[in-house]
């Protein structure tokens, strides 16, 4: 069950750096959040890219382990 959608919120911070929060919703709405701090000119989206395939892993592993009754 794959991440669908996603919303990502960042709040600047007086150093230039960034507080973001991302929350990631597979197909059946359930909501994943996560939280980083990312320094001055730092790449987000990548992150975010990275994150949400990180997720889908997770999930594809539980989602087996379940069926299989691990």
């Amino acid at each position: 069950m794959p991440i669908v959608s996603h919303i990502h919120t960042s709040t600047p911070q007086a150093d230039g750096s960034t507080s973001n929060v991302v929350r990631m919703y597979d197909q059946d709405a359930r909501e994943y959040m996560q939280v980083f701090h990312a320094p001055a000119g730092f790449d987000t989206a990548a992150k975010i890219t990275m994150m949400i395939a990180e997720m889908d892993v997770q999930l594809a592993e539980s989602e087996f382990q379940a069926l299989v009754g691990l």
